[in-house]
């Protein structure tokens, strides 16, 4: 064997333990975008709901969800405009387990509507917010732990103090899953 070879076989086997390593690397902008954007639709619709603004700014909560959209496309172009290859089984796993998640959410809460109140709805976000973190913990990360820890809390407090519900699952957004995302990107740098 010559050395391209022995070259081309050890780029080979870089390329093999790449892929399968068990490191889980997740993108925590996308978390605190999305937990900025969750917990802001359920203080928008409890203060609307407590009379403290008027009923139109609900209107503002489309907007959100759609820069928040528009936010997460531009990453996800970016992220595939790296080099192929970069992503391990660990972190597709991860993605799978993501928009599982995330799309059941959505489902139960479209086909769903008519049984659960407004606070189950966004409790059911919060449900799913918290299986991804603790996805992401069972890996290793401290940081989800603690954050689906502070989601699940919010929906406890949620559930025996309803007239300030939103209040404590926007609290539990903006800690548990934008604080994640935070805490992720410092923690990086």
């Amino acid at each position: 064997m010559d050395s391209s070879d022995a070259r081309e076989h050890l780029e080979m086997v870089e390329r093999i333990v790449a892929a399968s390593s068990r490191k889980l690397d997740v993108s925590g902008e996308l978390f605190l975008v999305w937990g900025l954007a969750s917990g802001t639709l359920d203080l928008i619709v409890q203060l609307v709901s407590d009379g403290r603004v008027p009923g139109a700014a609900v209107w503002a909560g489309p907007l959100i969800v759609i820069a928040a959209v528009i936010y997460t496309a531009i990453r996800v172009r970016q992220y595939r405009a790296m080099p192929a290859g970069r992503m391990t089984l660990l972190e597709r796993e991860f993605l799978n387990v993501l928009w599982i998640a995330l799309s059941m959410a959505f489902a139960v809460n479209v086909i769903g509507g008519n049984m659960f109140s407004q606070w189950a709805q966004s409790a059911i976000w919060s449900v799913a917010a918290a299986i991804v973190l603790f996805y992401i913990a069972v890996h290793g990360n401290r940081r989800a732990l603690v954050g689906a820890i502070v989601l699940l809390l919010s929906i406890a407090l949620a559930n025996f103090s309803l007239p300030i519900a939103g209040y404590v699952l926007a609290g539990g957004m903006y800690l548990g899953y934008a604080g994640f995302g935070l805490a992720d990107m410092l923690a990086r740098e």
